[in-house]
């Protein structure tokens, strides 16, 4: 009697048991049922990855733009669906995430759609983890801001006109400098791409060249084209070229380092320069590249004082004083890149993109 009463306890307990298992599924299926809905209504694309970066849920939005079902794209990578350099780049994030535990946040990018038409993103990545604190897979968002782009590009064009405007001012008073600021914006790009800058800083490090003798309008014209040697005043005069480039510019909304960059082209590492004397590490990286650029090009080109004296004279220069004038790792850049064109002035043959 005592064991069949136990059988039959047991039994309810068991009946129990099974209930609250079918509550639990029931209310983790509803669970995730509201979380993909919740997904589904995001417009932006929402992805989740395991710790081999293979897709473990993707929200609608995702789906939709590559015009297939979830289940066809989970389980794959990003090389089953982009190019093989950007499909490469966002494999190295998603390791970088897995490895440190740091999240990447807001990262713009340009990414070819599955219509074949590159569009502008923004994309935030995070670690996901277990109760462990483990990390086990990592969830991406990516905003498409195409729309805001073209926008932020349109004002840029206004400001490049408006640049190319003074540009024109500029040449009616001393064609030289014109020329010389262009190409110096073209040796500068060169090297700042070869350091893998990203596209804004390339660009503001552009327009800094544009602009960095435009303290020259204020330099009378017989000073500017004098054919020999200046005098002690006018060579200071020549000399305030650069706070007058700096005054000019720092009262307006340029980028934060253009004017400043375009105030310190003059000095050198070793404290030395002009106008301030500044030492190796008050000195910005752009300011760094474009002294070099401003070398490279003024002794390449004839001035109303002197004619050229060459690419042998100037590369000796920009090795005789890496380290001392001139920055050694960007020296190095400029040297390999002339190198690789044969040792010839590629400004002279090519054109500013801006």
């Amino acid at each position: 009697m005592f064991l069949i009463m136990k059988i039959k306890k047991q039994s309810s307990k068991n009946k129990k048991s099974r209930k609250s298992y079918r509550e639990l599924k029931s209310t983790l299926s509803l669970e995730r049922k509201l979380l993909q809905n919740l997904l589904d209504n995001i417009p932006d694309a929402i992805y989740f990855k395991d710790d081999k970066n293979r897709i473990t849920r993707v929200n609608k939005f995702y789906a939709d733009r590559f015009k297939l079902s979830p289940e066809d794209i989970i389980g794959k990578t990003d090389f089953d669906f982009f190019p093989k350099n950007q499909a490469q780049r966002m494999f190295d994030d998603d390791t970088y995430i897995l490895k440190t535990g740091k999240p990447i946040i807001g990262k713009i990018e340009r990414t070819l759609l599955p219509d074949k038409i590159y569009a502008c993103v923004t994309t935030t990545k995070i670690p996901i983890k277990n109760k462990k604190n483990k990390i086990t897979g990592t969830m991406g968002i990516t905003r498409d801001i195409t729309a805001y782009d073209n926008a932020e590009r349109t004002n840029l064009d206004m400001i490049t006109n408006s640049l190319k405007v003074l540009d024109r001012i500029l040449e009616t008073k001393d064609p030289y400098t014109f020329g010389h600021t262009r190409r110096v914006s073209i040796i500068a790009e060169r090297i700042a791409r070869e350091l893998s800058w990203e596209e804004n800083r390339i660009m503001e490090l552009k327009m800094s060249a544009e602009l960095h003798d435009i303290g020259k309008i204020l330099i009378p014209l017989e000073i500017l084209n004098k054919p020999g040697k200046l005098s002690d005043l006018e060579y200071k005069m020549v000399q305030e070229h650069v706070q007058q480039s700096y005054d000019m510019l720092k009262p307006y909304s340029f980028p934060s380092h253009l004017p400043e960059a375009i105030y310190q082209h003059h000095e050198r590492l070793d404290g030395k320069g002009y106008p301030r004397g500044l030492l190796e590490d008050k000195i910005l990286p752009e300011a760094k590249i474009l002294s070099i650029c401003d070398v490279l090009e003024s002794m390449t080109s004839h001035r109303p004082y002197r004619q050229a004296l060459g690419m042998d004279a100037t590369l000796q220069e920009l090795r005789d004083n890496t380290g001392t004038k001139y920055d050694k790792d960007i020296v190095g850049v400029a040297l390999r890149i002339i190198d690789e064109n044969d040792h010839k002035p590629f400004w002279l043959n090519s054109g500013s993109s801006l």
